[in-house]
């Protein structure tokens, strides 16, 4: 069996964590995004972001390719609202980003 180990990436997946919500609030600000404000009761600055999960995903056999999905929950005190995901690959560059409020 192998055992792998993950302490030396707690810092840098709290970075993801962070630049996340930081493509989060760039997206609810963008000026062109402006309708988001009509899909929920609430201001869009006054959502409340939960960091869910990380996925590393590596595709076939490449280990030195790679994207991470960073997912965040969006809540309305304590009603979840919607979810923000955040995709960067291994050069730290964003892939892609999606937003839904429910």
């Amino acid at each position: 069996m192998i055992k792998m180990k993950f302490e030396s990436l707690e810092s840098d997946l709290t970075l993801l964590y962070i630049e996340a919500k930081e493509h989060f609030k760039k997206c609810i600000r963008d000026k062109e995004n402006k309708f988001l404000q009509d899909e929920v009761n609430i201001l869009l600055d006054d959502i409340v972001i939960i960091e869910k999960d990380i996925k590393i995903i590596f595709t076939q056999k490449n280990f030195t390719e790679y994207i991470c999905e960073v997912s965040l929950l969006l809540f309305e005190g304590s009603r979840e609202i919607g979810r923000y995901l955040y995709i960067q690959n291994e050069k730290q560059e964003e892939i892609d980003d999606s937003l839904v409020f429910y």
